[in-house]
């Protein structure tokens, strides 16, 4: 009898060794995936730069004085930028900027145009969010107008074009676009200091220009 008993216990033994050897081991939880926004990523793959060019197009508005009197004033003009700048860290860099006003016409004699070029060294702080790249821009150089020759009552009056100092400033924002490229939007104040020559004299001169633009950095 006791022989029995133990041979009942062994065979009980060898078959709970032999359950547990096949038994597939206890389910464990996969570990915890990290999430990461598509504004994360994107600010991850960002492609680190030193240089960098822009080219821009908007619309410079005159306001304020004769320059943007809203009845003997001057119109809106197509405005086009070119920056190219270097960067100090990743808050400030520096460059040179140039700007081009196509035509300016006088709202009472039509055939009176205006053209503004700029050339302006700029200082621009940057603030990183994300993806995204907000930025403030301050300019300061000199500023070349000409006013085409025109005829007006019969009578024809010569070309004429001077230079001032003038400064400029604003801000925007820079969005990831495709590869090294960005595209980014931005509103500047442009404020030359004097338009006056032998037969065009408007004083100050205050523009403000929306724009969107292209930036390239390597």
């Amino acid at each position: 009898m006791k022989k029995k008993a133990l041979f009942f216990v062994w065979t009980l033994f060898i078959s709970a060794a032999a359950r547990a050897q096949y038994e597939s081991p206890p389910y464990q939880p996969p570990p915890e995936e990290t999430v990461v926004s598509k504004q994360e990523a994107k600010a991850v793959v960002l492609r680190v730069y030193r240089y960098y060019g822009i080219l821009g197009g908007g619309a410079s508005v005159p306001f304020g004085g004769h320059w943007g009197d809203s009845s003997a004033g001057f119109r809106i003009s197509p405005d086009i930028t070119f920056a190219g700048g270097k960067k100090v860290d990743d808050t400030l860099s520096y460059g040179l900027e140039t700007s081009y006003s196509s035509g300016h016409k006088n709202k009472v004699i039509t055939d009176m145009k205006v053209r503004i070029f700029s050339l302006t060294p700029f200082l621009r702080i940057s603030s990183q969010s994300g993806a995204k790249n907000y930025f403030a821009v301050f300019g300061a150089g000199v500023y070349h107008w000409t006013r085409l020759h025109y005829t007006a009552g019969g009578e024809s009056f010569s070309s004429d074009s001077g230079s001032s100092l003038g400064v400029n400033m604003g801000g925007g924002a820079v969005y990831p676009f495709w590869g090294d490229v960005q595209v980014g939007a931005e509103l500047r104040w442009h404020h030359i200091f004097s338009v006056q020559g032998s037969q065009l004299d408007v004083g100050l001169v205050n523009n403000i220009v929306p724009s969107v633009f292209v930036f390239y950095g390597f």
